[in-house]
């Protein structure tokens, strides 16, 4: 049978299989069928059929929620900042920093990555505004010819060198002007990397890390407050925070992070799902140093090896992916050494059971979940190591200290059936090894998965891009290979360029995301291609979950329209323009996108539908469409709504310049108000 996407399309294999024209009866032979989208029935039908379109719903659990960017161009959600503050702590460098950005209205904050400055950054920020709207700049931004545009604050979440180096102290007098006079603030998070002059140490302050143990009791008293917690389990939470092994740990830390790990391993212990021992051993176990030991300790045994990478790739993975897909890992493991696989080496004919195997590589299994995936739900024991942090560290060692593994793990990716969830999980883990590789290479990597012709693959790359365009000084070089993707005649690549934009960076770089599907969509003068428009829709689908991003959507949509009829911009803008105005766009499933409708527009902020509604209305194949849409349109807003429709025409009116699309609108909606009966119009 056709292995099936989450997304409810196929996933090819090597070539792509052949796809009933549309409109056409689903055929079967041999008792199989190839299903693009929805259900397929075979066989008689006796009574009603009932379609309970579970993809939406199932697919989505399985896959998780959109993720959300760590930085943004544009405007930060006040949602999104609430959520980073909610368990905020002052840092001893806090009071001083606020003095600075009052006076000065430009704080340089310099200090480690994951030291909690952006968190400080967004605290100040929020402070000095007084709740004001918070806006994220590029970080390769010069500064010295920028200027702020509205009342608010601004942050930079690690400058780029090549900005970092336009900063002096004229530029930074000039951006204090530009400042005041707009009533705004601007922090600018600065990497210890990079030197700045002497000049401009009046801006600058050193980022202090707040004591690990004060974090560790904020997020305590959070969890109370939210109710995860009762007071008496927080009592006894924060007296374990001075038992020896988690005060020794807060006291050998100085991260933030590690505050929070304590946290988050005693509410574990406070809701009876671990022990204070294994709350420990999770915290002492996650460390670079066990991950070394451990590699050593698997490092001639090929079962365990195998064992251990798939667990440091794909944690929380049911143990019968961690199975299978370690045992296709096996074969190329044994290749770089002498050693067979132990099964053929052994006379034991059943082996060791998994929960031995796993104990042997420091991992465990958690209790059975249900998870749904397919269309249906089943039970899963996600597989875990006992350490907090080690299936990352063992990762990092693997793919940056060992010549070529990293190349052996791309081979046996590239060779794995599809499995729910592995491209999401392998791809943000891989990201996040590559922003910590060198070299100018690195990003080579992925060049396999981006041009695959199975989607998985492609959406796997995707998510890593995803995790690598936040880096500061890998987002210039992921931004030019999708810019050089994008422009390509073939479509696997343009396609996991649109993937990358349906993900987190598309989230934060929404005009930039905007541009590559445009370009996406060119394809050189060819057909639009399905897979093409889907990836499309999909990206376009994740920016229109932020309101902040529809004016823009809708803007580049109108753009599209008015493009000659040959262009795939244009053929894709009158569908999604015709979804719209009926049942809503986009008609793909996808976790947290839902259809977007005129009626969700228009509730937002009629005006930025004044400019699509006038292309639609002159457009052969749209006015009809966009006609009923508004149709239906006034009719959902009722009675009440009439007013506001009324504006809203009003102001089509006058933006028409004389509309022969809004003239045969009008016509068409007083003819129908004359042919209404007289008892009718009187009502």
């Amino acid at each position: 049978m056709t292995e099936v996407g989450y997304d409810g399309s196929p996933e090819e294999g090597p070539q792509r299989p052949s796809v009933p024209a549309q409109g056409s009866p689903a055929t079967y032979e041999g008792n199989e069928q190839t299903v693009r989208n929805g259900p397929a029935v075979m066989g008689d039908v006796h009574g009603t059929v009932t379609n309970n379109n579970y993809f939406s719903v199932l697919d989505g659990e399985a896959e998780g929620t959109i993720a959300k960017p760590r930085f943004r161009e544009g405007p930060y959600p006040p949602e999104e900042v609430d959520d980073r503050l909610r368990d905020f702590v002052e840092p001893p460098s806090y009071a001083l920093c606020r003095e600075i950005l009052q006076g000065r209205r430009v704080l340089l904050l310099r200090g480690e990555s994951g030291s909690g400055m952006s968190t400080a950054a967004f605290a100040l920020l929020r402070e000095v505004t007084g709740n004001g709207r918070i806006v994220g700049l590029d970080s390769a931004t010069d500064l010295s010819g920028w200027t702020p545009s509205s009342t608010g604050g601004y942050v930079v979440q690690g400058i780029a060198p090549e900005a970092g180096e336009c900063l002096d102290e004229v530029a930074l007098n000039q951006l204090t002007s530009h400042l005041r006079a707009k009533d705004g603030y601007l922090v600018v998070i600065v990497p210890r990397t990079i030197v700045l002059p002497r000049a401009i140490a009046p801006w600058c302050r050193p980022h202090i890390e707040p004591p690990p143990r004060d974090v560790a009791r904020t997020r305590l008293e959070g969890m109370a407050a939210a109710g995860t917690l009762s007071q008496e389990q927080l009592r006894e939470a924060v007296r374990s925070l001075d038992a020896p092994p988690f005060k020794e740990y807060l006291a050998a830390g100085r991260s933030p992070v590690v505050g929070v790990d304590v946290a988050e391993e005693l509410g574990e212990v406070a809701a009876n799902r671990r022990t204070l021992e294994a709350a420990a051993d999770n915290l002492r176990i996650g460390t670079a140093e066990e991950a070394g030991k451990l590699l050593n300790s698997v490092r001639r045994s090929v079962d365990d090896l195998a064992l251990t990478v798939t667990i440091a790739l794909l944690e929380e993975q049911d143990r019968s992916v961690v199975e299978r897909f370690a045992a296709r890992l096996r074969p190329l493991l044994a290749l770089r050494g002498t050693q067979l696989p132990s099964e053929q080496a052994s006379d034991d004919l059943l082996g060791r059971g998994i929960d031995d195997r796993l104990a042997g590589v420091e991992a465990r299994l958690l209790p059975r979940t249900a998870r749904a995936a397919r269309g249906y739900r089943y039970w899963s024991e996600p597989v875990v190591f006992r350490g907090r942090h080690l299936a990352e560290q063992v990762l990092r060692r693997l793919w940056l200290d060992y010549e070529g593994f990293s190349g052996v793990l791309m081979t046996w990716l590239l060779d794995l059936p599809y499995e729910p969830g592995v491209d999401r999980v392998a791809g943000r883990r891989i990201g996040q090894v590559l922003c910590l590789a060198s070299g100018p290479d690195a990003l080579q990597q992925l060049e396999p998965f981006a041009r695959s012709s199975r989607s998985w693959q492609r959406r796997l790359a995707a998510h890593a891009f995803g995790e690598v365009v936040q880096d500061t000084v890998l987002s210039a070089a992921v931004r030019a290979q999708l810019g050089q993707w994008s422009r390509l005649k073939g479509v696997e690549k343009r396609c996991t360029v649109a993937e990358t934009c349906a993900g987190s960076l598309g989230l934060a770089l929404p005009d930039f995301a905007l541009g590559l599907l445009g370009t996406v969509l060119d394809g050189r003068g060819e057909p639009l291609d399905d897979d093409v428009s889907k990836a499309v829709s999909a990206a376009l689908g994740v920016l229109l979950t932020e309101g902040a991003n529809r004016e823009g959507v809708v803007r580049r949509l109108t753009e599209w329209l008015v493009e000659q009829p040959s262009t795939g911009r244009r053929t894709y803008a009158v569908r999604a323009v015709q979804g719209l105005c009926s049942n809503g766009f986009p008609t793909i499933n996808r976790a947290g996108v839902r259809r977007t409708t005129l009626a969700d527009l228009f509730a937002d902020s009629w005006e930025v539908l004044v400019p699509l509604v006038l292309v639609a209305l002159d457009d052969d194949q749209l006015h009809q469409p966009m006609a009923q849409g508004l149709a239906a349109l006034e009719a959902a807003l009722g009675p009440g709504g009439g007013p506001q429709m009324e504006a809203f025409l009003s102001a089509v009116l006058r933006a028409s310049g004389g509309s022969h699309g809004l003239r045969r609108l009008l016509f068409a909606r007083l003819r129908d108000r004359s042919s209404v009966p007289a008892g009718e119009a009187v009502r």
